[in-house]
């Protein structure tokens, strides 16, 4: 019973609830968009009899924003790629010093220490070296190259060696020569030269060292390039003096002995430094030679020893008596020096 009276009750709430709902207001979908947006002000015509009277609601005006400009975003670095602005001083202007190096690759004191060397080679030979700098993975531009570099930059000028250095990575790095001569210089002359340096190079472990141990095997190479112009412009300006004098035989003998004087000096040069060593170690040793001879002279000197001979003397010298008192010298060792027997007196008088 009680049972079936809470079933009853229960539905008559549920039933109530429902016919409640369905007659309160629904918002209609113009309304509710109004009401959201701010038109319109819920209850305000229950406070006002005339709608005219309802107040409008205040819309705050959105704050204007700035005006920015589209700006792109940056491209991801890529290790390989030059940056596009780093491109005009590598490849479009004359460098002024030695080292071109404008991505900053080498510390401050590691700059002043390359850009010292190859001023300090500036100064001391006549072929300059022009560095330029790269990072170990980036790639040259298809449109730029060593030669092309050596074509326009360095044509009209003194011969120049232009190397291309990739920074941790040695055997990347290109040579190429520019500038008067620079056609005079053989591909296998290049070649040995970019060899030798890439492999004294690729001894060291830091970028930095790598790089000094480059330029300084280089340098090494262009003196002795240096020299064998140096020889081969003389050899050519005497030829040329020679055809001057056959075609003006007035000037022939002149020429012969300016030649000869020249060949003579040269050869006297050349002799005095080859066989400079070799005379300078002889007397060396001749001198260290004479001074051993002497020194063991000295000494064999002061240890020689000098013996006496004994001889057998009659006692009393031949008389039938003795003196009784007189001195006696006599030498008891052949081996000893007199010195150390100079206090050995026979006892003469146990003997009476």
């Amino acid at each position: 019973m009680t049972r079936l009276l809470f079933t009853v009750t229960l539905n008559l709430v549920i039933g109530c609830g429902w016919a409640i709902a369905e007659s309160l207001p629904v918002w209609s979908k113009i309304d509710r968009a109004r009401l959201l947006s701010g038109e319109l002000i819920a209850g305000a015509d229950i406070l006002y009899e005339d709608s005219a009277l309802i107040p409008l609601p205040q819309v705050t005006p959105e704050p204007e924003l700035p005006y920015v400009e589209n700006i792109e975003p940056e491209p991801e670095y890529d290790p390989e790629v030059i940056p596009a602005k780093f491109l005009p001083v590598y490849f479009d202007s004359n460098p002024e010093g030695y080292l071109i190096d404008p991505q900053r690759l080498l510390s401050m004191q590691e700059t002043l220490d390359r850009e010292g060397f190859l001023i300090y080679h500036a100064n001391d030979s006549e072929l300059d070296i022009k560095m330029y700098l790269f990072d170990e993975r980036q790639k040259i531009p298809d449109f730029h190259s060593i030669q092309k570099i050596c074509q326009q930059r360095y044509a009209g000028g003194p011969l120049t060696a232009v190397v291309f250095s990739f920074l941790g990575d040695p055997s990347r790095n290109q040579i190429a020569f520019g500038g008067d001569g620079a056609a005079e210089v053989s591909e296998s002359e290049v070649r040995n030269i970019l060899r030798s340096s890439m492999i004294k190079a690729m001894e060291k472990s830091d970028p930095s060292a790598q790089l000094e141990a480059f330029i300084v095997q280089l340098s090494i190479h262009l003196y002795w390039l240096e020299r064998e112009r140096i020889e081969v412009q003389a050899i050519a300006a005497l030829e040329e003096a020679r055809d001057e004098a056959e075609r003006n035989p007035d000037t022939l003998a002149a020429a012969d002995v300016s030649a000869a004087d020249t060949n003579g000096s040269e050869k006297g040069i050349s002799m005095m430094r080859t066989y400079a060593p070799y005379i300078i170690g002889g007397s060396v040793g001749l001198l260290s030679l004479c001074c051993g001879l002497c020194l063991g002279w000295s000494l064999w000197r002061g240890s020689r020893r000098y013996h006496f001979p004994v001889f057998e003397s009659p006692e009393r010298l031949g008389a039938s008596y003795a003196a009784g008192v007189g001195a006696v010298l006599a030498f008891h060792s052949e081996l000893s020096s007199p010195s150390s027997q100079r206090h050995q007196v026979s006892n003469y008088l146990t003997r009476m």
